[in-house]
């Protein structure tokens, strides 16, 4: 697509104040966000790789060959994560606008985000769960699965799944609900330059959803890092060991803090530039205006 297109198609955006997920199928969202989602952790991968050692107080490593292990589930997780809440965050917007083209509220555009990244919780608990074994004991992507399935019965596989969704419901308030929001309030009405107002928006949207979801991603990670339950038990259980670990206080649950949200704020940039770069150059059409109205008829 020309710079004139991707011009125009920012224009046809503030005209009616539609957001992106509003104006692709829900086909079309899914394939952005996996698209995104997949250059996203080609990136990011050693980053997660630190977090999820900091949690489990694993030793910190510069070896490539343990922080790419586990790249092709990463990298699986994070595309179909991204897809799924793209695809389900443009479902309940939709959903949300009913028949009328109409720009969403900031308070509806939240609340969309939250639902479909809720939605999601399943299908993070089962691919989350195969790359932080991965990461642990090695295996591959497809014989890791198997081997929780085999030796913790099927519902091994889903070991974490109340802390996944609540974790994912926060992740995608903040990326599709939060930043976007933010953003064109920082850019209309602050009068910030849009890259400006972008890497503003993700720094604030990045640091609150981590401060307010982290201690369920170490809950869930420390469960899913235990599967023979030595340490952590049920949700529960894993709660009040991690509090004894801090001697009675709450650090346990933010270990790995710092990689975190280092990982959440240049998720929101990258995943919100992508999904802004991509969607027009993949679907042009639904970019480009309305149609120009044919010539009258010469008689």
């Amino acid at each position: 697509m020309s710079d004139g297109g991707v011009e125009e198609s920012v224009v046809v955006l503030e005209e009616d104040g539609r957001g992106i997920l509003q104006r692709l199928t829900d086909t079309e969202n899914l394939a952005v966000g996996m698209a995104a989602g997949l250059i996203e952790q080609l990136g990011l991968q050693p980053i997660l790789y630190w977090k999820h050692a900091s949690q489990q107080r694993m030793p910190f490593t510069m070896d490539p060959r343990l922080l790419y292990r586990g790249t092709g589930a990463s990298c699986m997780n994070m595309a179909s994560l991204t897809g799924l809440q793209f695809q389900l965050s443009g479902v309940m917007q939709k959903f949300i606008a009913g028949d009328s083209e109409r720009a969403l509220s900031s308070t509806e555009t939240i609340a969309a985000g939250f639902i479909g990244g809720a939605l999601s919780g399943p299908i993070c608990c089962a691919l989350e769960l195969t790359l932080i074994q991965q990461q642990r004991f090695g295996g591959t992507f497809l014989g890791t699965p198997a081997r929780i399935v085999s030796t913790y019965g099927p519902s091994g596989i889903m070991r974490g799944f109340i802390p996944s969704t609540g974790r994912e419901a926060l992740f995608t308030v903040g990326c599709l609900g939060l930043v976007p929001v933010a953003k064109r309030k920082l850019h209309e009405d602050a009068g910030l330059s849009s890259s400006v107002a972008s890497v503003v928006a993700s720094v604030g949207a990045g640091l609150t959803c981590a401060a307010f979801s982290h201690p369920l991603d170490t809950l869930k990670t420390c469960m899913q890092g235990d599967l023979e339950r030595k340490t952590y038990g049920t949700m529960t259980q894993t709660a009040r060991a991690l509090y004894a670990e801090s001697g009675g206080g709450f650090g346990a649950f933010f270990r790995g803090y710092g990689w975190r949200s280092t990982n959440i704020i240049l998720d929101f940039m990258i995943l919100n530039a992508l999904m802004e770069t991509l969607a027009p150059v993949m679907y042009a059409e639904r970019f480009c205006g309305s149609p120009a109205p044919p010539p009258p008829p010469s008689f």
